[in-house]
């Protein structure tokens, strides 16, 4: 009975190790995260778009081989201005969320050698079923590697109402002649804010086995 017991405790503990496992890493509900999924061409990146703001401006935003954080291809903006302080967004729209849920956002994003003026932001829309905004996470200041990608990280909660989220990475340049700004974009996640710890089910499951060993201990005594 004892070896019984022992075995029924041992099984009951693996299911729900690995039952934990699985909720720790939650499905990333960013489209075509790293961008290696290309669009109506190999320079436009799928689920993702680009727009521009401001006179005088010569900015752009393509999917590029050149710098990726991690597998093939990165997504790669560009402001120059020659006088007019110029604006550019990356925007992902469409990401099916749930209403008053706490989401962990993350990103990689690398600033290259010889930029300056950049003022560089992002912020999370909520939109309803109608795809209307009806409200945001306000925007946050955020700071690239230099030259090097560094991870950006952020906990939101949905709106009330909310069926869509967007993403908008905002990029604003300085408003002087020759300045220019160059960043990477690369390995974007939106997922859950999934609470259960490993560690927890573990401890737990040794209290589980200490009590049937002592058990075990007394029968035989």
């Amino acid at each position: 009975m004892n070896g019984i017991s022992k075995f029924i405790g041992s099984a009951i503990c693996a299911v729900a190790v690995l039952v934990a496992a699985g909720q720790v890493s939650a499905q990333n509900l960013a489209l075509n995260p790293g961008f290696e999924t290309a669009g109506a061409n190999s320079s436009v990146a799928a689920n993702w778009f680009t727009q521009f703001a401001g006179t005088g401006v010569a900015a752009y935003g393509i999917r590029t081989n050149d710098h990726p954080n991690s597998g093939s291809f990165d997504f790669q903006l560009h402001l120059a201005s020659d006088g007019a302080g110029p604006l550019e967004e990356l925007i992902q729209t469409g990401m099916v969320v749930s209403a008053s849920t706490a989401y962990n956002f993350s990103f990689f994003a690398d600033r290259l050698t010889g930029s300056v003026g950049d003022a560089d932001q992002y912020r999370i829309v909520w939109l309803n079923s109608g795809g209307l905004p009806i409200g945001d996470t306000g925007f946050f200041n955020f700071t690239p590697g230099n030259n090097a990608y560094a991870q950006t990280s952020r906990t939101v909660t949905s709106a009330v109402g909310t069926v869509f989220a967007e993403i908008d990475f905002h990029i604003a340049g300085a408003a002087v002649t020759n300045f220019t700004a160059t960043l990477d974009f690369d390995d974007t996640s939106f997922a859950a804010a999934v609470v259960p710890e490993p560690s927890t089910v573990v401890l737990a499951c040794l209290g589980l086995l200490g009590t049937i060993v002592a058990l075990g201990r007394k029968r035989k005594s």
